[in-house]
Formats: C-alpha cells, structure tokens, sequence
C-alpha cells in the first residue's frame, strides 16, 4: 500500500501484465512461474486500455507491457504508461525482437526488453532490476507522480495573476469534453496544460496521445492521425487495420502539437473530426470518440490571414482557448522556479544541490529566457552537474546569461525579492509588485496562524470571506498551512 508523499511502507510488490495474449486471470501465462513469485502479486490484463485503467486501483510496483497490443500497439503503451506514472519501471516484451526495437523501447523509457518467450532465467533478472532499481533509487513512492509538477507547473511554484487564472481555466475546462486551443511560445509547457486537462477529466482512465504535426512530412501526417488501409504506401505503424491516433486514443484525448503546420488536405479531415466526429478512409468512414486538445506557438489569425491555416477550422478549434504567458512575463516566478529546478536536478542526479549567489540571480533574472519554462530546467541540471555543490557564482553562467540585459532587480528588507521591470508601464508593474507584495504578505500570516482563516483575516483587518477571495485569487490554501 502507497502513502501519499513519501516513500511506501514495505508491501507486497505488485506485479501488471498487459498483454494481448494472456488468457483470463488465473490460467498459465508466460513466465508466471516468476512473476507470481512469493511475496509479488500480479494482475493480468488483456488490452491496453484496460491496463492503464487499471494503473491507479492496482498502483503497481512493475509493469511488464506487451509491444504487440492490438489497441496500443508498439511503443504507444510504454509511452501511455510512462507518460501517467513517469518512475513506473516498465519491462517491454515483443514477439518480434530487434535491435533497433530495443534501442527505441529504451529511449521511450523501458527498463528493459526481451524478445518472447522468454526464458525463466531472463525474465527473472530484468524483473529483479527493475525493482532492485526502484527501491534504491525511492521510485516506489507515490503512485502517481504529476509531471506538472516536476516541471513546476503548479499553484505553489507560482506567484504570477496570469498563470493562476490558467490554473482556473484548466479546472473549468476539465471536465467537459470542449475542444481546447493552447497558445503559447515554445517551453511555456502547452503539453504539460493539456496533460492537466485530461487527467482531470473524464477520459482520464483512457490514453492521451500526442503527435508534434511539425515533425511529419504532409505525406505522413495524414496516415500517423488517421492511419492507412492495410498494406498501403505508409504502413509504418502496427495498428490493426492501418489504425491511426484517432483510433487508438478511443475514450481518451488527442494532443496534437504545432498543428498551425498541419497541410491543407489534414486540415480538410481535422475539419470533419471536429464537426462529424469521424473521418473518411478510403471507402469507410470511421467513427471517432477522443477529446482533441491543439497547441500552437504561432499566430494563427495571422494564418489564417494569409491563406496558410483554415478559417473554419480555427473557429472549431478555437472553442476554449488558453494562453501560457512567457516566462519573461511571470519573471516574478523565476526564483522560486530556479531553487524549485535546482532541487529537482539533484535528486535526480543523486548530487547536492547548489545555492544560489544573489549576484548570480540578479543576472539570471536579467535574462529572457526565449526557450521559457523549459530552458531554465535544462539550465538547472546542467548547472547542478556542473556545481557539484558549490555556489553557483556569476562566471559559473554561460555567455548568453551574461550578456543579458534586462531591468534590475531590487533586494527588498527582509529578503523579499521584488522584480522591477521598467519595460512595461507603470500601471503593469505597480500590479506585479503589489501581487508579489500581497502573496508574500499573506503567506506569512497563514503560516503564523497555521491556516486558520479567520484569525488571518482578523489580523491582516479584512473579512474572512475577502480573505478567501483573496487567497483564491493568489493561489493559496490554508491546508498548506496546517
């Protein structure tokens, strides 16, 4: 049995089989004899979707995930479940073994790979590594590890107005099945947005996948989100019958990335999904039941504008749009953000984190990080590889940080960190810092008061119910405080 935000008490490690040719539980399956071992118990299932429905009831220690599931086949399963539990070892067997498979199955996050059958001895030394190596390293821990908050994409790591009413809108957003429209600059986490989505909403227990429609030619785009007839041109993928994403996200969410570079011709056919929920291929049409959630970091009124993007499709897909700000634009978040990273790295790493000169931060926060969110976490690993405990020091940045010129920042008394940004008007900066101010303010009143709100309210002289009101807006909980 898990705990909720430490490392699991000892129990009996359990054991998840998804594999398509499993018979029903309780008959011979290969390699029972070492997966049911004294002390493990296992579960059995057939489809894919039924496994990753199955993930949070049975919070298993391991999974062992057949690469030839009909419903999720090749790496889409290990990349379902390493998407939903990211520290979940997870052993890939094929009937088809390859070289290059096994390259691909370690890259998407397999802990190991073995062709079927396999033999007794093999099976057994890659479920004993797995598991050795998830007791070491604490990965059996909570058993549902939320990569927005590994990327700080949380309320506690932001102090910013703009990302809280993003918050907000996620919450509002989740559990109906609108189409969402995610804006946002490259590494300002859209993913991570629609990642939040699905798993607050009703499709959570079905697959969210994911296509970057930037990377593939418009010859394949097409047969990737809708498949192919069986046999044709651009057969690469194992789906039964030439399946596409579409059918394979059956019950759950399709995220589709930098769709503005999608071709005319998908397009047309992302139209018809949007409109009829279904798609012709070849002769037969075929029915869809996924979420679609889209991102973009291009201005598509612009697009559209000049003929590259269809109107009609951006109006069906603009049904519930959200729009990440940049970080330079939440530049009140990037030191918590930093510390935040730091840590993260160094666990990861197995290092000492280092501590952060002020001198160090001030230029940091000069910067104007292009790469957002996601280039100041690669910043912080390489920075806790490189420290190696030490402080991180201003000649330890790299040239494009100290070149950078941004507004200074002011130390206020008490070691309140204010951003003074003279870029942007008065009335906007007068805003952050009175946001920064009252979110520092309360904090530390809730924390005198462990949560209780009506002695907050009565010492900050306000009603309880603005109090509230406040904290909502601010994103604070009084439970954070008790």
């Amino acid at each position: 049995m898990r705990t909720s935000g430490g490392v699991a008490a000892r129990h009996r490690e359990s054991v998840l089989v998804i594999d398509p040719v499993a018979r029903a539980e309780g008959e011979d399956i290969d390699g029972r004899q070492v997966l049911d071992a004294p002390g493990r118990r296992l579960h059995v299932c057939g489809r894919a979707a039924e496994g990753l429905a199955a993930l949070d009831d049975i919070a298993p220690d391991l999974v062992v995930a057949s690469l030839d599931t009909t419903d999720l086949p090749g790496l889409r399963l290990v990349e379902a479940l390493r998407a939903r539990w990211p520290a979940l070892p997870v052993i890939a067997v094929t009937a088809t073994p390859t070289v290059a498979g096994a390259v691909a199955a370690l890259r998407a996050g397999a802990s190991d790979y073995l062709g079927r059958p396999a033999s007794p001895d093999a099976l057994a030394a890659a479920v004993e590594r797995a598991l050795a190596a998830a007791r070491a390293t604490g990965a059996v821990v909570e058993a549902k590890v939320d990569g927005a908050e590994r990327y700080g994409f949380t309320h506690p790591l932001s102090r910013s107005p703009r990302m809280i009413r993003v918050f907000d809108a996620i919450r509002a957003v989740a559990q109906t099945d609108a189409t969402v429209l995610i804006r946002g600059e490259t590494g300002t986490g859209k993913e991570l947005v629609a990642r939040a989505i699905h798993e607050r909403s009703r499709r959570r227990s079905n697959p969210l996948l994911g296509v970057n429609c930037g990377v593939f030619p418009d010859t394949l785009l097409g047969a990737e989100l809708f498949g192919h007839d069986e046999g044709g041109a651009h057969g690469r993928r194992a789906g039964v019958g030439g399946a596409g994403v579409f059918e394979m996200a059956d019950g759950g969410s399709v995220f589709l990335g930098e769709l503005a570079t999608a071709s005319p011709a998908v397009q047309v056919d992302l139209l018809r999904v949007l409109e009829e929920r279904r798609f012709r291929r070849g002769a037969t049409l075929v029915p869809v039941n996924a979420r679609v959630l889209a991102a973009t970091s291009i201005d598509l009124e612009a697009a559209v504008a000049d003929g590259r993007f269809r109107e009609d499709l951006y109006y069906r897909l603009d049904v519930f749009p959200i729009t990440l700000p940049s970080l330079r634009e939440r530049a009140e978040d990037i030191p918590v953000l930093l510390h935040h990273f730091l840590a993260d790295a160094a666990r990861e790493y197995e290092l000492p984190a280092p501590a952060v000169t002020p001198e160090a931060l001030a230029q940091v926060l000069r910067y104007r990080w292009p790469g957002n969110v996601r280039q100041l976490r690669a910043m912080c690993e390489r920075w806790v590889i490189q420290c190696r405990g030490e402080p991180l020091r201003v000649e330890d940045l790299p040239p494009e940080l100290l070149g950078a010129a941004r507004p200074a920042t002011l130390f206020a008394p008490g070691g309140a960190l204010l951003f003074v940004d003279e870029t942007v008007p008065l009335a906007t900066l007068t805003e952050r810092l009175t946001t920064q101010l009252e979110r520092a303010y309360l904090h530390k009143l809730l924390a005198r008061h462990a949560g209780h709100q009506q002695n907050t309210a009565d010492a900050a002289g306000i009603t309880r119910r603005t109090l509230y009101s406040r904290m909502k807006a601010l994103g604070l909980e009084a439970k954070d405080y008790r």
